[in-house]
């Protein structure tokens, strides 16, 4: 079956200015619950979670693949979007440096279907956009990802729907 996961990467720890974050990606996350990695890295994330894992100078958060099909460019930062279906063979690369793309790759089973920009470092002796995925997300965060412990610290998010605005009750008809 492979791995099913989906997310942004960004080369910035946001643990202690987690709202700062929010606040560029336009978010509003309510914490729902400390987890371990294992679990943030589950596949197949729910549309409304989004599992939190801080390195020591980066950011990784796993979210649905429909949420990641918009990518997450970073004024200040270098970010990285992602989506690894090995159960559907679909892949999407989406790497910005302070802002702007540098790299785009989207990719299916039949090969790739979009792709823009210079190869990155990662892509040269990759076998394939799974590995450059693997690859690009520990250059990013600064810590390889096979190397995180599973019951190292995340955190579990739900995206706070918007408050609906309050119906105001229909005047009686005379």
């Amino acid at each position: 079956m492979g791995y099913n996961i989906s997310g942004l990467a960004i080369n910035k720890n946001y643990e202690q200015d987690f709202d700062k974050l929010q606040e560029q990606l336009g978010w509003n996350l309510v914490k729902q619950a400390d987890i371990d990695f294992e679990t943030a890295s589950e596949n197949w994330t729910e549309d409304e979670i989004c599992n939190v894992y801080f390195t020591e100078n980066g950011t990784l958060l796993f979210m649905s693949m429909e949420m990641c099909d918009n990518s997450f460019p970073l004024k200040n930062d270098n970010s990285f979007t992602f989506i690894l279906s090995e159960g559907t063979m679909a892949f999407k690369v989406s790497y910005s440096e302070n802002g702007e793309l540098k790299r785009y790759i989207l990719e299916d089973d039949d090969g790739i279907i979009d792709e823009e920009g210079d190869p990155l470092a990662v892509e040269e002796g990759a076998e394939d956009t799974s590995e450059v995925i693997w690859a690009q997300i520990e250059q990013v965060i600064g810590q390889r990802f096979w190397d995180i412990e599973p019951d190292a610290k995340a955190v579990q998010y739900v995206f706070a729907k918007a408050k609906e605005p309050v119906k105001q009750p229909e005047p009686a008809v005379a």
